[in-house]
């Protein structure tokens, strides 16, 4: 039984989207069953913060201000800043950084210099760190246990459906235009498409034939039943890849770009490349390669060999070690 208490310092808006908010609570749910007191802060009236206050555990804080807390855990788009990080220091003992899966960082040096670990969840780190106190990689993906669940019944479900997937705020709103582009890359057959929006993205028409899914509490049940996505690159490629569902993915900078190149190096995704001008041939493709069999087995197989649905368990015990 660990007595530390620690707070998790993150945010979810339309600027940051909602991986943030989802990993630092799937983080926090697994260190509160190892003992751990837990605690978050994050903007009200975001949504980030309205899906934390609909999950809060009895015994977790929101916004507790007056609280002491011995660590805090800092998962923010683009990483703290330095004036952030130094104030950090003079509150807590130990500062702790969670890095995503693409996103430039701030300053990656006052990162080096003043917390105590960095845990980038990503194939490759397009920001140098220190060797002393970071770990990386994709064994450290924070997946809640539904997707280690969903990995397992997945063969049993999989279906034709597609989905398109532009993560939690869609800030670029290119969930329609995906979904014209998807269905104008079927050759001679229709599956069904699903469009999710997630909590943070303005809910838009579609086109005929592909439905509206609306801020599910998880993606789980949809990807399991889903033969691929489109998606936006970031937490949903890797939460795709555990369960075995391939993806083409967009990307909203170089840094997605980057490691959307070296999934697609390890045949797990499809690099549609930046937002502002997507390769819709390459869609087009993608689509048809989905119709072969083994090639989808083997993207399928390659995306569940990289995330095997444990990094949360990896990630609580790296901290455990340095509280």
């Amino acid at each position: 039984m660990n007595d530390k208490s620690i707070c998790l310092f993150v945010k979810g808006n339309r600027e940051s989207g909602m991986g943030h908010i989802v990993r630092s609570w799937t983080l926090a749910v697994e260190l509160s069953m190892r003992g751990l007191d837990v605690g978050f802060e994050t903007e009200e009236a975001t949504p980030g913060y309205h899906y934390l206050k609909d999950r809060l555990h009895p015994t977790m804080r929101l916004n507790d201000f007056e609280h002491k807390y011995d660590c805090v855990i800092v998962d923010l788009e683009n990483g703290p800043t330095r004036e952030l990080l130094l104030d950090a220091r003079t509150k807590f003992d130990t500062v702790i950084v969670v890095g995503g899966v693409g996103f430039p960082i701030h300053d990656q040096t006052a990162i080096d210099e003043l917390v105590d670990l960095q845990i980038y969840q990503s194939v490759i780190v397009t920001n140098p760190t220190s060797a002393t106190n970071s770990i990386s990689g994709p064994e450290y993906i924070i997946l809640n246990q539904d997707y280690l669940a969903g990995r397992n019944i997945y063969p049993t479900l999989v279906s034709q459906d597609a989905l398109i997937i532009m993560g939690g705020a869609d800030p670029h709103n290119l969930t329609p235009v995906v979904s014209s582009k998807l269905l104008a890359s079927f050759n001679g057959y229709r599956p069904s498409v699903k469009a999710i929006f997630g909590p943070a993205s303005h809910v838009t028409l579609l086109p005929d034939g592909v439905e509206r899914v609306i801020a599910p509490p998880s993606l789980v049940r949809n990807l399991c039943s889903a033969k691929f996505a489109v998606s936006a690159l970031g937490m949903t490629t890797y939460e795709a890849a555990c369960i075995g569902v391939p993806t083409a993915s967009i990307c909203w900078s170089p840094d997605h770009s980057a490691t959307a190149d070296e999934l697609e190096r390890l045949g797990v995704t499809v690099n549609l490349g930046l937002w502002s001008e997507p390769h819709w041939g390459k869609l087009a493709t993608f689509v048809d390669k989905m119709h072969n069999k083994s090639a989808w087995e083997k993207m399928s197989e390659a995306g569940r060999e990289l995330v095997d649905g444990r990094g949360c368990a990896r990630v609580a015990s790296a901290i455990e070690e340095i509280l």
